[in-house]
């Protein structure tokens, strides 16, 4: 190995090192009352060094959010295919997203906090590459939700009078609520003998229902995509 590559070695492995500083820090508190000294103090740095990496705490948070961002985007991809095999044209989103909120809520709460109108992403010219990935990705899954929900609209699958804008939203806002439920929630579901992967599913079963139309193709493909995500949730649970 040449004194070139070690150094770049070093360089990234020091960016690592702040990323994972950085991670803690901003998980286990909230984005305002993390500061970069405290960040440099826990990498063992002076801060005049970790401006050499990231030159502000923004862009050091996006990077952090881009890190969950990829793996969400690798989910998404997966669970795509995963659907397009049982013959379903969509439902790949909506399971990686859910799988995602259970996995990898602090990344997710990171995410939705960049969405929350704290950043200014009016200058797209300003934003640095991570900023720029996180919000071409979030902007590229809502318009394929957005799409999939237009074809089911237009193929008789979803009932003709909906708004498919409106029904995007209203399974994003699902999907927040199903972020914060609530430490009681949690309990009283425990108590009752409903697991969070049952809570999904009844979730999405109503949602399906209130979408679709109401004859025997759609109701097949109601059935199809509740099995097919109930299969998706047992087979995760045996590799576990």
């Amino acid at each position: 190995m040449t004194l070139t590559e070690r150094r770049q070695r070093e360089k990234a492995q020091r960016r690592e090192d702040i990323l994972n500083a950085a991670e803690k820090l901003f998980f286990s508190r909230s984005y305002d009352d993390v500061s970069m000294d405290e960040i440099a103090s826990k990498v063992e740095l002076n801060k005049a060094t970790l401006y050499l990496y990231f030159k502000d705490k923004e862009s050091l948070y996006f990077a952090v959010v881009n890190r969950g961002i990829k793996i969400l985007r690798a989910m998404v991809a997966e669970e795509a295919k995963n659907a397009q095999a049982s013959g379903l044209k969509a439902g790949g989103i909506s399971m990686a997203c859910s799988k995602f909120i259970q996995e990898y809520p602090d990344y997710l709460r990171a995410c939705n906090y960049i969405q929350s109108g704290k950043f200014d992403f009016s200058n797209s010219k300003d934003m640095n590459s991570d900023a720029r990935e996180i919000i071409e990705f979030i902007e590229e899954l809502y318009e394929k939700s957005l799409s999939a929900i237009k074809n089911y609209i237009e193929d008789g699958t979803y009932r003709p009078d909906l708004n498919p804008v409106v029904v995007l939203i209203l399974n994003s806002i699902i999907a927040d609520g199903l972020l914060n439920i609530s430490p009681f929630q949690r309990k009283f579901m425990e108590t009752h003998g409903i697991t969070v992967q049952q809570l999904y599913l009844g979730i999405s079963d109503l949602v399906i229902y209130m979408t679709m139309n109401t004859g025997e193709k759609s109701k097949d493909i109601h059935a199809r995509t509740l099995k097919w995500m109930g299969d998706r949730y047992a087979t995760d649970q045996n590799k576990s």
